[in-house]
């Protein structure tokens, strides 16, 4: 403990990756009202939410393919977004 600083000082992120529908975003809400109920303090980032708002809600599968270059940097993009709304949000207090 000592080595980790004080607790207030301490976050975690807990990241869910995986296939499309397969149930991160449905797992997500139900941990995050589940540590609500237990008392900490935290929040949802669904770079998915950051993508439909950054390039629209209709993207081709092409869009997704690991060869297309201009959707490789959209992607990343939008998850350096939602990375630095996370890192906000928890040097503003949350856990």
């Amino acid at each position: 403990d000592q080595m980790l600083g004080p607790k207030e000082d301490r976050h975690l992120a807990i990241v869910l990756v995986g296939l499309p529908a397969r149930g991160k975003t449905f797992t997500a809400a139900k941990l995050t009202r589940y540590l609500r109920w237990l008392g900490h303090d935290t929040k949802h980032f669904n770079v998915g939410k950051y993508r439909r708002l950054k390039h629209g809600v209709n993207q081709c599968a092409d869009f997704f393919r690991a060869d297309n270059q201009e959707g490789v940097e959209a992607r990343t993009e939008v998850a350096a977004l939602a990375m630095e709304d996370m890192i906000a949000w928890m040097q503003e207090g949350g856990q």
